[in-house]
Parts: C-alpha cells; sequence; structure tokens
C-alpha cells in the first residue's frame, strides 16, 4: 500500500476540509525565537475544533468513505486525538463510529471523543494492545477498522498543513521539527515539503520511551518495542507500522529522541512563551529543536505544535514543577 500523496491529492483534500476548518496560523514567535536561539515560526495545529491536527485527516477518511457507499460504521482504537477527530468527522457526515481507548488514557481527550458523539470503549493496556483487542473482534462486513498511520487518506489530510506551510512562509524554511508516534503527521507534511521545498530538513522527534519510529530509522525496517511508557499518549506506539516506516524514509532526514523531562520543560517553554499549554506531543518539536540548539544558529526553524489536549493533573503538574 502507498501512503505517499501526490499534490493533487492533497490538493483535493484541501478542498474537502475547508467548509471544516479554517487554515491554522503559522506565525515567527519572538519569545520562542530566543529559546530556541534561532528565528523559529511555529504552525499552531492545536487550534481546530479538536484542539489537535487531527481532524485534517478523519475529514479526508470519513468523506471519501461515506461517497464509497460500502461503509456503515467504522472503528478505531486512540490514545485520544485521533478518536476525538473520527468522532469529530464522523459527526459530519452522520456515520456512526467506537473509538478505543486504552486504560488510563487522557481524560481531556476522552470527554472530547464523548462529546462527538462516539461510542467508546476502554480496552487494552496501550494502544498497540486497543488494536490488537479490536482486529480480533467478529465485525461485519459494512464495519470498517481505521488503523491510524496506515491509511492513505489519513496521510493526504496530514499532507495539507505541509500545503499551507509552502503557501504562508515565502522564504524557504531551513528545518521542520515534527513530533513523531505512528507517522501519519510527519509522512504527510514530509511529502509535501520534500517535493516543493526540497532543501528543507524534515526532523522526527519521538520520547526515548517510545522509540519504535527511531528504530525503524536507523535500521530502515520496521522495528517495534516492548513498551511505549511515556506520558504523551499522542506519540505513546511501540508497534511500527511498514507502510509508515517505508514513508518515513521517504521523506524524513533524521529522527531524534527527547525524555519525559525534556517534554514536560517544553510544555512549560511553551506556556510562558504564548501563554498556551501544549500536550506533550505537541512540544516534542521545541523539545526537539531545543537538543539540536548548537546546530541551528542563523537556521529558520518550524516547529509543528500539534495538539493541546492536556487533562487536569499534568496541567497542574507542568504548572507546579516546570513552570517555575
Amino acid at each position: 500500500m502507498q501512503l505517499r500523496p501526490s499534490i493533487e491529492q492533497t490538493l483535493s483534500s484541501v478542498n474537502i476540509i475547508s467548509p471544516y476548518l479554517s487554515q491554522t496560523p503559522l506565525e515567527f514567535e519572538k519569545s520562542i525565537s530566543a529559546i530556541v536561539g534561532t528565528d523559529t515560526y511555529v504552525k499552531h495545529e492545536y487550534k481546530s475544533p479538536v484542539n489537535s491536527f487531527k481532524a485534517r485527516g478523519a475529514l479526508t477518511l470519513v468523506h471519501h468513505l461515506k461517497n464509497s457507499g460500502k461503509v456503515i460504521k467504522v472503528i478505531t482504537a486512540s490514545t485520544g486525538n485521533h478518536g476525538s477527530a473520527m468522532a469529530f468527522a464522523c459527526k459530519k457526515f452522520d456515520m456512526p463510529i467506537t473509538v478505543v481507548v486504552p486504560e488510563g488514557a487522557d481524560r481531556s481527550k476522552v470527554e472530547l471523543i464523548k462529546t462527538f458523539g462516539a461510542d467508546l470503549q476502554i480496552l487494552g493496556q496501550d494502544l498497540d494492545e486497543s488494536k490488537d483487542i479490536i482486529q480480533k473482534m467478529d465485525l461485519p462486513d459494512d464495519c470498517l477498522f481505521i488503523e491510524d498511520g496506515a491509511v492513505a487518506e489519513i496521510v493526504a489530510g496530514t499532507s495539507t498543513i505541509g500545503y499551507e506551510i509552502t503557501k504562508q512562509q515565502r522564504e524557504v524554511l531551513d528545518i521542520v521539527f515534527v513530533p513523531l508516534g505512528n507517522g501519519s503527521l510527519i509522512g504527510g507534511i514530509g511529502s509535501v515539503l520534500k517535493h516543493e521545498s526540497p532543501d528543507t530538513r524534515i526532523i522526527g522527534v519521538q520520547s526515548d520511551l517510545a522509540p519504535c519510529m527511531s528504530y525503524s530509522f536507523q535500521q530502515k525496517a520496521s522495528v517495534n518495542t516492548e513498551s511505549c511508557d511515556t506520558f504523551a499518549g499522542g506519540i505513546a506506539v511501540r508497534v511500527a507500522i511498514p507502510e509508515a516506516v517505508d514513508l518515513m524514509l521517504e521523506v524524513v532526514d533524521d529522527v531524534i529522541l527527547v525524555s519525559d523531562k525534556e517534554l514536560k520543560e517544553s510544555m512549560a517553554l511553551f506556556l510562558k512563551a504564548i501563554d498556551v499549554l501544549i500536550e506533550g506531543a505537541g512540544a516534542a518539536a521545541l523539545a526537539g529543536a531545543l537538543k539540536m540548539k548548537k546546530e541551528l544558529n542563523n537556521k529558520s526553524v518550524c516547529l509543528i505544535a500539534s495538539g493541546s489536549n492536556v487533562d487536569k493533573k499534568l496541567r497542574q503538574d507542568i504548572i507546579t514543577n516546570y513552570a517555575n
């Protein structure tokens, strides 16, 4: 299965999502530039009805499913943001959905899934176990299991972020830092930027407690890990999807690992700089840029701030222990 979208597929997705989503801002952030030590722009992907970038891919996918007439209902597994985005899209296109989340999923994200009317089930210890449980279910023929990261329409949706960046930023960016979980975000953004701005480096940032895609990048093959113990649910993945790995190897220049402490520190820095508490996965791009700070002198950098769904317990932890 080929996940990399063509420019025509990206433009088609732009047309599909535009009635439901506004273009997210790409802004030069003076305070964050001072922190990173070079000109730094932030793509504010949390500014959406689901507080994350995920609605782009979900709307693109559900639009295609609805038009096909072959699918009556969908089921998916999620740590939160993908599930709420799919619930949002299914509500817009009047398609029933079941969202399975693992135990311990971020409560703010679970509540958002409920807000959009999805049937919610809590099954499994982590995302990949939730997926395993679904795949063992006896689903009717007209009910489709959606695996985020393995669906071409979802990647076409995320590619619209790259398209927007090329229209919003006249000068070529040197580096774009992208949170890396199952690969759908970086695969989409990278597909467009490598076509439109081939000199721009694409760098994925992953938690060192959930490093399967980093290992896969290094070994140029899918590598799974036994656990994914990061608090950052949006990038808590332990099973690498082969097709997503293939796309990553085509469009990504490097993958770096950061600690959970560095992710939390970056959440606090975002809060201080722009008065928004970005979620752990969303702060990964900033954590990655800070990790490479010595290499960024005089380079223009873009950070993908991918989401801002943070539950009360984590919010308090960041404010109490990291924001001072």
